[in-house]
């Protein structure tokens, strides 16, 4: 037990350095993920994405943004070939920070994530309407950028939704 609070003391003394995160910074954040439905009577399906985030803080514990997104997916057409689809989709977020003077900051975020914005004709907006909640973290690798990771569960708006959504995201942020 003595040696786990000693790790605990010197981690927590390597991470501590000097207030990052102000009230009325700024972050950019460029991540990439992996997504995926899950459930029971869900298809196996993936698709990857490149995600730009701009948000601003609050607090220094609260930052609320919005982030764009480029979706690939890969399936396939009506003749059964391989095809790659691109869709632009977006979400609105919040991210809490647990702490703002340390190397390493956890949080906890949510967003409403719009997977799809070119709706089909025979849809809904809501069919692809999301609300996802997760946690994760931001290392700091010098005081103004870090790796950022998260993991997101969420839920689909839509009245015929069946199983949810699964993200990881992981990437670079910078705050200024």
């Amino acid at each position: 037990m003595k040696q786990i609070l000693t790790f605990i003391a010197l981690l927590m003394i390597y991470t501590s350095a000097q207030a990052q995160i102000e009230q009325g910074d700024t972050e950019i954040s460029f991540m990439g993920y992996y997504s995926t439905m899950v459930g029971e009577d869900v298809d196996p399906n993936g698709t990857g994405s490149f995600q730009l985030s701009y948000g601003k803080y609050i607090t220094p514990h609260l930052l609320l943004g919005v982030a764009p997104t480029l979706s690939f997916t890969t399936g396939q057409d009506e003749d059964g070939d391989p095809a790659v689809e691109t869709n632009w989709s977006g979400s609105v977020f919040f991210t809490y920070n647990f702490s703002t003077t340390s190397k390493l900051i956890p949080y906890i975020t949510g967003q409403f994530y719009q997977s799809r914005f070119d709706i089909p004709e025979n849809a809904e907006f809501s069919d692809f309407s999301f609300v996802t909640f997760g946690l994760g973290f931001k290392n700091f690798f010098n005081e103004y950028a870090s790796l950022n990771t998260q993991g997101l569960y969420g839920f689909s708006l839509s009245e015929d939704a069946e199983g949810g959504i699964l993200l990881i995201m992981t990437g670079l942020s910078f705050i200024f």
